[in-house]
């Protein structure tokens, strides 16, 4: 059964405008140690952005926003070995999700040349 249903988009200028690539205690605010190692494969602005979508997209399946003083280190964006994005909960949101009974997620990721767009489904099985 579907629990949620979240998806975001975030314009690249945006993410430039605010020097969250040079500034490196807005990314720790924002990304686990292992997404920041993530990133530095990739080092664009489409990897931010698209990896903040699918933050927010996540807290719109729960029903939740960053003002209810969730962590967005807690929620993680990580990838397979084949590239496939993955979603990992700790803390408060992973709490959240499983007093909701979410128990799988599907994640997607995309990009074009000025926006990243990440669309979300929690499931419970």
């Amino acid at each position: 059964m579907v629990v949620g249903i979240g998806c975001d988009i975030v314009e690249h200028k945006i993410t430039k405008s605010l020097n969250w690539e040079s500034d490196p205690e807005v990314l720790n605010r924002i990304f686990s140690q292992n997404e920041m190692d993530l990133y530095k494969s990739y080092r664009t602005i489409k990897y931010i952005s698209g990896r903040f979508a699918a933050k927010e997209a996540i807290l719109k399946c729960l029903g939740r926003g960053m003002q209810d003083g969730i962590s967005m280190r807690n929620i993680q964006i990580l990838q397979s070995k084949d590239g496939k994005p993955f979603i990992k909960l700790s803390g408060s949101v992973k709490k959240i999700s499983d007093r909701m009974g979410v128990n799988l997620w599907h994640i997607t990721i995309t990009h074009s040349t000025d926006y990243s767009l990440a669309f979300v489904i929690a499931e419970s099985i």
